[in-house]
């Protein structure tokens, strides 16, 4: 089992390595609110700091009920203007408040802003090599999964195949909904049945997911790979620790990976930059 070590902070430097992947992780951050241009401002500094290469949105992109269009104004008054001095590509998945608009807008909105990424309801972004085997980044939908909805059963086709094809390299999963939570939902059941089978038979290294406000690192031994719920982008609820807990907290905040040749961590701050702490994934 690969176990996540909490790794001191204090005095912690690091020169970014030429074969080190960097990226932040944030969800349900769209609400155009006082708390979400706190973070984007955070965000903004981590990432010059650090070296961070993208960003990775695990949903819940645009509150309350999504977009209607790829021209609709809540793009620059909750996504453009917010994070105009962070200046990185975002990659991002579908929460369930997109869905309450016109979800395929958002895959539409990526053809005009080119520093938005949404290729589909689900996409894979490969890292290329460095000394080690590269890396993926695979994207999916959990709503159509978690509502009954057509279409989620292709969906782990997809996700099979593609993890398949990458044997070999580092392998990280986004999604909307937590898998493991001991938030406000809790554990998804209908993930742990059905995506959490995958996610063991090809060594994935991390599911990361939003959907409860809150910043979770969740450890399960019964699980080969970690749980990271960042979902304190633009709003706050009350988080609480459980038995596999690395870390949970609420007040707003986001994530930092570190991939490298040797290892994979995440780096959680909180909503005004501060870190939390690091741990190896």
């Amino acid at each position: 089992m690969i176990a996540a070590v909490p790794l001191s902070t204090r005095g912690w430097a690091r020169v970014l390595g030429a074969e080190e992947t960097v990226f932040l992780v944030v969800g349900d951050w769209g609400t155009g609110g006082t708390l979400q241009r706190r973070i984007a401002a955070s965000m903004t500094r981590v990432a010059r700091s650090s070296g961070a290469s993208f960003v990775v949105s695990t949903g819940d992109n645009i509150y309350p009920d999504g977009v209607d269009s790829a021209t609709d104004p809540q793009w620059k008054t909750k996504y453009e203007n917010i994070y105009k001095d962070l200046a990185l590509p975002w990659w991002a998945v579908l929460g369930n408040h997109d869905h309450r608009g016109e979800p395929d807008a958002q895959i539409q909105y990526a053809r005009t802003n080119p520093r938005w990424n949404m290729p589909g309801r689900t996409w894979c972004k490969d890292i290329p090599a460095g000394a080690a085997a590269g890396a993926s980044i695979l994207g999916i939908d959990t709503t159509p999964m978690v509502q009954g909805a057509s279409g989620w059963k292709e969906q782990l086709t997809w996700l099979d195949q593609t993890l398949s094809a990458r044997s070999g390299r580092a392998t990280m999963v986004v999604g909307h909904h937590p898998l493991r939570s001991y938030g406000h939902y809790g554990d998804t059941s209908v993930l742990v049945k059905n995506l959490k089978p995958l996610l063991d038979k090809h060594s994935v290294k991390a599911y990361m997911c939003g959907h409860e406000h809150d910043m979770q690192l969740v450890r399960n031994p019964d699980d080969r790979f970690s749980c990271l719920v960042s979902g304190g982008g633009g709003g706050e609820r009350a988080a609480k620790s459980g038995e596999h807990s690395r870390i949970a907290y609420t007040g707003g905040g986001f994530a930092l990976m570190r991939l490298g040749t040797a290892e994979l961590s995440a780096e959680m701050f909180d909503s005004h930059g501060v870190t939390r702490g690091r741990f190896v994934l």
